[in-house]
């Protein structure tokens, strides 16, 4: 005998009742939205349920009933009852003695379509389901043309000017009393049934273990933003190690850790690891239009130019480290890329002038100040990027120069400097440059100290 049998039987009883106000909405909310994600089972399951909710009365009715009804089997129904209860439209309560068994079925609103595109999970599901195509015209769908009001002077009536104040005569002694008499028994329009996650298992203990109260304080970890990690990680299937530097990466991008910036960075993240997105994108060279040499290089400026045009971003950093690039490393050039909006040249120039100037590092507060301010600035092609790259550069030297006037006479003939790309170099310091001695391009451990400061003070400036 199938285990089915064991949890419902075709005697048991049911009752069905609505925990809110249920309309016309809803119905094309569960039709278009749920039941692509449920199946037809479940769909005509909620229908027939929302039916008998409505004929009133706390009615019962046998299981076998609804099989007939329904012309499911019970083992149809209990499955599609499971899907209802796991996502959020169904609660499901058992009264039990010696001699029957009812179930209480409360049917729970659905999300609202503006809830349920922005809810993270089921919008994520529904455009697995649909296909990006379909997906966007469902979306369409339900999107209200809206006036824009400012256009307008409301000309809307308050309560004051229509209806007026009641005599004290009017109001009678238990009035008060009387008016919220049976309140608990007036439906409501409740909010959509939210899915749950208690049963996910997730590590929290090695989740703030993992993440030191100095890099991100406790109280940052609110219960919503909890759920939130829950619900990502039981999606995208991380480990707590995986989930604490997507934490780490939100928060310091930020300043602040919400639900919405966290759910970005892992879909960020899960991009880069699917190849949905990057490498793919971080393989983008300059685009054709925007690219400036387009015959034989003359010049070492032009090779340098036509070098940064013709690498993508991946690349750059391979050729620049001679392996793989390190995740945090592509994960930069996924910020530079996505949320910057920067051309794929740009970001060569970017990332080959912050590690020329930091010994080979890429700070990433520093690449997003950086970027940021060239976003604004509309960079587009390359020239322009090694224009402002020289810029800053200068600025270094000027840094350098009045650091040097402030009590560091005495070490001044004996600095040395980080060897700089040639490019970077003014006309003028490249001639002077060619009568020197070479000298070592490891920057001594005063001057990487120097460097790290005018970073720091530069970084204020912007």
């Amino acid at each position: 005998m199938s285990g089915h049998w064991k949890e419902i039987l075709p005697v048991d009883t049911y009752e069905a009742q609505c925990s809110g106000y249920l309309d016309h909405l809803d119905r094309k909310v569960l039709t278009l939205l749920y039941q692509p994600l449920i199946g037809a089972f479940a769909y005509s399951l909620y229908m027939t349920f929302w039916c008998d909710a409505e004929m009133g009365n706390a009615k019962r009715h046998s299981h076998q009933r609804l099989m007939n009804v329904t012309q499911f089997s019970l083992k149809d129904i209990i499955a599609a009852r499971k899907r209802l209860e796991a996502i959020g439209l169904l609660k499901s309560f058992k009264q039990e003695n010696e001699t029957e068994r009812n179930y209480l079925y409360q049917l729970q609103t659905p999300l609202s379509p503006s809830a349920f595109f922005n809810d993270g999970v089921l919008n994520i599901y529904l455009y697995n389901r649909l296909g990006k195509t379909k997906y966007l015209e469902m979306k369409e769908s339900f999107q209200a043309d809206d006036q824009d009001v400012s256009l307008f002077q409301e000309t809307t009536a308050s309560f004051s000017d229509v209806f007026i104040s009641l005599h004290p005569s009017e109001m009678t002694a238990g009035v008060y009393s009387e008016i919220h008499e049976g309140q608990q028994h007036v439906m409501d329009r409740t909010s959509g049934g939210q899915l749950d996650f208690s049963n996910a298992a997730f590590d929290f203990d090695l989740l703030q273990t993992t993440l030191s109260s100095f890099i991100i304080p406790e109280d940052v970890l609110t219960p919503k933003v909890k759920e939130a990690i829950k619900k990502l990680a039981y999606i995208y299937r991380m480990g707590p190690l995986e989930m604490s530097r997507q934490i780490q990466n939100a928060y310091h991008s930020h300043g602040e850790l919400t639900e919405e910036h966290l759910r970005k960075e892992v879909q960020k993240w899960y991009r880069i690891e699917n190849n949905n997105g990057l490498p793919h994108m971080a393989l983008k060279t300059q685009p054709h239009h925007l690219k400036t040499v387009q015959e034989e290089p003359q010049t070492d400026e032009e090779k340098m130019i036509r070098f940064f045009e013709e690498v993508s971003p991946y690349q750059l950093l391979e050729i620049q480290s001679g392996a793989r690039p390190a995740e945090a490393d592509v994960s930069i050039i996924a910020y530079l890329l996505m949320d910057q909006k920067l051309q794929p040249g740009v970001v060569n120039v970017l990332l080959d002038y912050v590690m020329k100037t930091s010994d080979m590092k890429l700070i990433r507060s520093f690449v997003e100040k950086i970027a940021s301010h060239w976003a604004r600035k509309k960079v587009q092609t390359v020239p322009e990027a090694m224009t402002l790259a020289r810029m800053e550069q200068k600025k270094y030297r000027e840094w350098q120069e009045r650091k040097s006037t402030q009590g560091r006479r005495a070490s001044r003939g004996q600095t040395k400097q980080a060897r700089l790309p040639d490019w970077l170099k003014d006309t003028n310091e490249s001639q002077e440059k060619k009568d020197r001695t070479t000298q070592d391009s490891t920057p001594s451990q005063e001057v990487e100290a120097k460097n790290q400061q005018w970073l720091e003070d530069l970084l204020k400036e912007f």
